[in-house]
């Protein structure tokens, strides 16, 4: 209830009631800053529409990877066409101009797939603007061990020190935002742009097979998004994008479909320290994606 007070209108003494400012901000909607535990593909489609700033994931590559909660032998085919749902999805779901940054690497040498090539064409073809890719340099060739033919050109292998981020914009090149709310400096902007991204691959895995090294989601999200923006992961792992996320002052949606690594990235995410993560709340539990109302 307002308050009541006494005003004065047209000589009269008049009562006026004055509504009461709210005592709290409106609280976040349910999907944003959590951790989800769910189907990506489900999950994406309980998220309103143009809601995410920036995507950023490596999808399960197909190659028999132990994850926990999700099974990394498909046909190779039915894979693709699988993955082409999640990004439908994913598309309605980014604002316009929105960035989708997808790590990938070339999978397997005697069975190769150009998955890179599969994904960047699927993409494109659902209306994605295809904005670059960069290499990432993990620096592994001291763990090399398949030569192939030795000092042969029989059947030398050629193995993959890299991966690829393939960056994607919906509908529009420009992201709009405030100025007020970017956060690279000139010095990493300069140091950014140049696509040849020579980072050590993580160590500390946390229970993950394949984790993100945060330096390289950091970088991502620095370069293509404003502080206050939404930062969403699908196949989230143990929670390497939303805690960078946090960390640098944007909101995060946390999705995969493992208990245990939602579990571990809420952990993960309450760590990051509180002076760097302004504004930004830790969620108390983990989600499920049944909870969520299915988007409109």
């Amino acid at each position: 209830m307002g308050k009541v007070h006494d005003r004065t209108a047209g000589g009269r003494g008049v009562k006026v009631r004055v509504p009461a400012r709210p005592r709290t901000s409106p609280r976040s909607p349910a999907w944003r800053d959590a951790v989800v535990h769910g189907d990506a593909l489900d999950t994406l489609r309980r998220l309103p529409a143009g809601s995410v700033h920036l995507a950023i994931t490596s999808p399960p590559y197909n190659v028999g990877i132990p994850y926990l909660g999700y099974a990394d032998d498909r046909h190779h085919d039915d894979y693709l066409a699988w993955l082409k749902t999640v990004w439908e999805e994913l598309h309605r779901v980014l604002v316009p101009g929105g960035r989708f940054a997808l790590n990938v690497a070339p999978t397997s040498i005697k069975d190769f797939h150009p998955i890179h090539h599969d994904l960047s064409t699927d993409l494109r073809r659902l209306g994605y603007i295809m904005r670059t890719e960069i290499i990432w340099y993990k620096q592994t060739m001291g763990r090399r061990t398949a030569w192939g033919s030795w000092k042969s050109p029989a059947n030398p292998h050629i193995i993959p020190s890299w991966e690829y981020v393939l960056v994607f914009s919906k509908g529009d090149w420009r992201l709009e935002g405030n100025r007020a709310d970017i956060d690279i400096t000139g010095e990493e902007f300069q140091r950014f742009s140049d696509g040849h991204w020579a980072i050590p691959p993580e160590r500390h895995r946390r229970g993950h097979p394949a984790p993100f090294p945060e330096e390289l989601i950091a970088r991502l999200i620095k370069y293509y998004s404003y502080r206050g923006n939404v930062v969403l992961d699908m196949f989230g792992g143990t929670g390497t994008v939303a805690s960078v996320a946090r960390s640098l002052g944007r909101h995060f949606v946390h999705i995969d479909a493992s208990p245990e690594y939602c579990e571990l990235a809420l952990q993960r995410i309450a760590r990051v320290p509180a002076a760097s993560a302004v504004g930004i709340a830790a969620p108390r539990s983990v989600t499920e994606a049944d909870a969520l109302s299915p988007a409109r």
